[in-house]
């Protein structure tokens, strides 16, 4: 024997099958950015000012600077952000993470190399893995302003 179920749980029933599917699926953080993680962008400075790039000799597609965030403290401390320059002339990046989603909020030592790839870096190694003083607290929400004249 069969029995229907009447129209009004049928409906309740789609609805909250429905509500679940969309709640489910939704990202929380918004833009593409993981659970828990931040896409912050920055600037790097030299006296408040733009650090100064000749981006007349670089290579095509060369910023002639990079930065390097390395994780510290935690299970992912040691964990290497490379940021991506998008206007080199106004040191001006971001940090969208190996996989597109961000990074984690937290502790960091940023690492500056200014110079086109394979060259020798015209700060001198000051900023290197080795010898970078340069240690922020990336949070969500907030960009990364960093002039190195204050690391000197």
């Amino acid at each position: 024997m069969c029995r229907f179920i009447p129209k009004y749980r049928l409906f309740a029933l789609c609805c909250s099958l429905g509500l679940l599917l969309v709640l489910g699926c939704s990202n929380k953080s918004g833009g593409g950015v993981g659970e828990g993680r931040t896409k912050p962008r920055g600037r790097i400075l030299e006296n408040g000012l733009p650090i100064k790039i000749d981006t007349s000799k670089l290579p095509p597609g060369d910023p002639g600077l990079q930065v390097t965030f390395i994780k510290l403290g935690g299970v992912d401390a040691g964990t290497e952000y490379e940021a991506v320059v998008t206007d080199s002339a106004n040191g001006a990046f971001e940090l969208i993470g190996k996989d597109g989603k961000g990074i984690p909020p937290g502790k960091y030592r940023v690492v500056i190399t200014l110079a086109p790839f394979g060259s020798e870096d015209m700060l001198k190694g000051r900023f290197s893995r080795e010898r970078s003083k340069i240690e922020i607290e990336v949070k969500p929400g907030e960009d990364v302003v960093i002039d190195i004249a204050q690391y000197k």
